[in-house]
């Protein structure tokens, strides 16, 4: 992937297929990514390190249609996972727009209806990690953009929905506290 002097992707951004990473659905229909403030998060209420390969630029206010961004993921004290994220306007994923309300069906709706019907930016973490040891990365990431941008998550091959305190649940099961 090729990326302009601003970090922007460069060439066509095609959504990932709903099984291939976690989708989540941002009411925000920008694709604006604020490294200091995922780091933030990831670090305060994850013990996560969180450093942009890509480094963004937005010069006066603009945002890409479509971007990408390599994000290296590690437990506090811990080796990183690169990680990859995309995002897309949500008209432009469908199959993440339906597996999105595949979950909301399976889960009877409890609010996660309301948040789909306000999502207008689909944002993926691909699965696996395109390099590094801890397959929990994609996950821990995810975690972290839930809480960020206010999105519900779509788990890759589940028809299932939860927000930031399911994400967080998943994680310590799989034993990052």
């Amino acid at each position: 992937m090729d990326f302009d002097d601003n970090g922007w992707a460069v060439g066509r951004i095609e959504p990932l297929p709903a099984s291939d990473g976690w989708s989540l659905l941002s009411p925000e229909p920008e694709a604006r990514i604020d490294e200091h403030r995922w780091a933030h998060q990831a670090r305060v209420f994850f013990g996560a390190e969180l450093t942009l390969v890509q480094k963004k630029v937005y010069p006066s206010g603009s945002t890409p249609m479509v971007d990408a961004v390599e994000v290296d993921v590690a437990r506090a004290g811990g080796a990183p996972s690169r990680v990859l994220v995309l995002t897309v306007p949500l008209d432009r994923a469908p199959a993440v727009r339906a597996a999105a309300a595949a979950g909301v069906r399976a889960i009877g709706g409890a609010g996660f209806d309301a948040l789909l019907a306000r999502a207008r930016r689909a944002w993926q973490v691909r699965e696996p990690p395109l390099a590094g040891d801890d397959a929990r990365a994609p996950l821990a990431l995810a975690a972290v953009l839930a809480a960020v941008l206010l999105a519900p998550v779509v788990p890759p091959g589940e028809a299932t929905i939860f927000g930031v305190k399911g994400a967080r649940e998943r994680l310590e099961r799989l034993g990052w506290r």
